[in-house]
């Protein structure tokens, strides 16, 4: 019988691990929040928001390899014990970088090595763990379960955001530096680590792995680009993507540009205000998901569930192009993250549910990280540019704005039409043989309460 409240619709003997799952998408999100507003406050007010496009093309490049690497392990090995490696190694590595800023390493270098880092540890470890969910959970019961377990992801942003909120606010009373809240995401990672080896209850995961010896970047790229280039909905579903993550990079930009000439280039100014937008974002997020996501995802279906972020970002580089303040950028990321973490991430996460085992991962990889990263890099690319036309004198800043808020008004648009080719594709594709599974149990079975 199913526990069904206005906030949840979970059976009560799938209630540990799915509350174990919270707690560890909670802890990592958290770290990352964290690390995140400290890497982008000091780069923005000690580099530049000018210098941020390029770094984010540095970053993209590294995000590639670190994807292509993680691609080779997330379909050949037991996927649990992946991400207590992830963990591990990651909680090793903010410790590291606290030391680093302790001893004086230059500021210059350190915050655009934490930004790079933090955005390796978001780029694979949400890929492992959703690998490792989805081994749990049958396609019906992703739909039900996913949008509880994500709110796991909103609370440690609330979490995360708010220590990075408050923490600002202090240290700029006492002269304290932002790099010193590292070692919590050191301490969290290491908690993560223990509910990964002692919380999940016991179970019989009857999930495939690929167990070929030919598994090489080259072979991943292959199998993610046969379900894009020949299955519809994954076809449209990238090119939606790529048209978004350039939307998304130009929204992006526009918001950090407008924060840091509101705040005068103060480092904790920053933290404190970017700190407090994530948790009125995040907050929005979890309400949306509580009240929302899980219960119209399954009645709306998901073919009609690709439409809705590329429309929000229409609005929202209309909003940003109307409204030509820190309000109108703010205004603009918010509706656009709101969307894309309550509504569009829950949907696309259960559309890779419909992808065999042993392929999930390496499909995953092209999907969620790829495409994204390579949009990143050309939207960087095309800002680069127009700052590099403005330092010419070419071109004045006001024309820099309209000229790509305008580049992502009409990406979006374009991703609008491709979803809508995705929800006509969506029957059709289903009757592809790469799609078909093995009758596999429920993630239920096996378990040992």
């Amino acid at each position: 019988m199913s526990l069904r409240t206005p906030f949840l619709n979970i059976k009560p003997e799938e209630k540990i691990q799915v509350f174990s799952l919270m707690a560890i998408l909670a802890l990592s999100t958290l770290v990352l929040e964290l690390s995140d507003v400290i890497a982008t406050g000091g780069f923005v007010s000690k580099v530049g928001p000018d210098n941020i496009v390029f770094l984010w093309i540095a970053d993209m490049v590294i995000a590639i390899i670190t994807a292509g690497i993680y691609a080779l392990a997330v379909d050949r090995m037991d996927r649990v014990k992946l991400l207590k490696w992830l963990s591990l190694g990651f909680a090793v590595v903010f410790l590291i970088m606290r030391l680093l800023f302790l001893f004086n390493f230059p500021e210059w270098a350190a915050y655009p090595l934490l930004y790079i880092l933090t955005d390796q540890f978001y780029a694979i470890f949400p890929l492992a763990f959703w690998a490792m969910v989805n081994d749990f959970y049958t396609s019906a019961e992703a739909k039900r379960l996913y949008p509880i377990i994500i709110m796991g992801s909103a609370l440690g942003s609330i979490a995360g955001n708010g220590l990075a909120a408050l923490a600002g606010w202090i240290l700029l009373q006492t002269g304290g530096d932002a790099p010193s809240l590292l070692i919590i995401g050191t301490i969290f990672l290491l908690v993560a680590l223990v509910v990964l080896q002692f919380a999940l209850p016991k179970r019989t995961v009857n999930a495939r792995q690929a167990h070929s010896d030919s598994v090489d970047v080259s072979q991943t790229i292959k199998v993610g680009w046969d379900y894009i280039k020949n299955v519809p909905i994954f076809t449209f579903l990238a090119l939606s993507m790529v048209l978004s993550g350039l939307a998304f990079t130009i929204i992006e930009y526009h918001f950090i540009f407008s924060v840091d000439r509101e705040v005068s280039q103060n480092p904790l100014q920053f933290q404190a205000f970017y700190g407090t937008f994530k948790i009125i974002l995040i907050v929005s997020i979890l309400t949306a998901q509580a009240f929302f996501s899980g219960r119209f995802l399954e009645k709306v279906g998901l073919k009609n569930s690709f439409i809705l972020q590329p429309i929000a970002l229409v609005i929202g580089g209309l909003l940003a192009a109307i409204v030509p303040t820190v309000l109108g950028a703010a205004g603009a990321k918010y509706l656009i993250r709101l969307v894309q973490q309550a509504w569009d991430e829950p949907a696309r996460k259960s559309l890779q549910n419909l992808i065999p085992d042993e392929r999930r991962g390496r499909v995953a990889v092209m999907i969620d990280r790829y495409f994204y990263d390579v949009s990143t890099i050309v939207g960087s690319l095309v800002l680069g540019l127009l700052l590099f036309l403005r330092n010419l004198s070419v071109i004045s800043q006001g024309q820099i704005i309209n000229v790509y808020l305008g580049l992502a008004i009409a990406s979006a648009l374009v991703a609008v039409a491709s979803g809508f080719r995705l929800r006509a594709k969506y029957e059709q594709s289903l009757l592809d043989w790469r799609l078909s599974r093995s009758r596999r149990k429920s993630a239920l079975d096996g378990i040992e309460f």
